[in-house]
């Protein structure tokens, strides 16, 4: 990444509330990653296209980069842990949902976590957490492409207007590059009017804090976190871990007892 270029990105993100990093994965990677979707694709209402890094090698490179990672850690933290990995094959004639915020299955927007103190707002002060969508076929206006209004991460209102929808902005963006916006943001995905699928890969992160989609760290195959290295400790979850016995008994750095308590391992 040129110098000043990482500044701006943060900058768009400050400002409007994403920004797109180009040539993320290169034309090779998105083909294979399009392969591993079309073979995943008929067990994708059984979760076929959930947690993908337990499922191909070639979802395992997104946490690889260091570009990108630099980028979620400095909204994120150092420790900020993966909350999902997802596919994403918006058919011809398909798409166009309306735009959302994320976070209400699990994240600060959670309905029943509303309390009323909170006066109907929504945290903006800081960036709870990401969403990223690589960009695995091109994104134009007519295949379904991500759509954006532009600044609403800060509105904290948790309703949507009606005239939102014709204020989005649908963004361009070449193969192999990578969407990363704050989930604040108003977002959705608009129809696709092409002849051709249209692939992605959806990869939200969230703080070492926060409540995730899944426990990755008890998700996540043995093989694949041990291909992470040292850095999958912190990428999965494993050193966040709650201790399920007294923190004297604990090794948070591996996320279970320690040697003298190994008989206490809960798989």
């Amino acid at each position: 990444m040129e110098p000043g270029e990482f500044d701006r990105h943060v900058a768009d993100m400050c400002k409007e509330g994403y920004t797109v990093l180009p040539a993320m994965l290169n034309i090779e990677e998105c083909e294979r990653a399009c392969c591993a979707l079309e073979r995943l694709a008929d067990g994708s209402a059984r979760g076929g296209f959930e947690c993908l890094f337990n499922k191909d090698q070639i979802f395992e490179r997104v946490y690889q980069i260091p570009t990108y990672l630099r980028l979620i850690r400095h909204f994120l933290g150092a420790d900020a842990i993966l909350s999902s990995m997802h596919g994403s094959r918006i058919e011809p004639g398909d798409g166009g949902g309306g735009l959302h915020a994320d976070g209400e299955l699990t994240g600060h927007l959670r309905p029943r976590s509303q309390a009323a103190a909170d006066r109907g707002k929504r945290i903006t002060s800081h960036v709870m957490s990401l969403n990223t969508i690589f960009c695995l076929s091109e994104f134009t206006h007519f295949n379904g492409a991500t759509q954006v209004l532009p600044g609403t991460h800060v509105v904290e209102s948790l309703e949507i207007p009606e005239s939102a929808a014709a204020e989005a902005k649908t963004i361009d963006a070449p193969r192999g590059s990578t969407i990363v916006f704050n989930t604040n943001l108003w977002h959705g995905s608009t129809k696709n009017q092409s002849d051709e699928s249209r692939y992605a890969l959806l990869v939200p992160w969230r703080r070492s804090w926060q409540r995730g989609e899944y426990e990755m760290a008890r998700i996540v195959k043995p093989e694949v976190l041990l291909r992470a290295g040292e850095q999958g400790l912190m990428i999965f979850g494993i050193d966040a871990l709650a201790p399920y016995l007294e923190r004297w008994k604990w090794d948070r750095d591996t996320g279970r007892p320690k040697p003298g308590y190994a008989h206490l391992y809960r798989e």
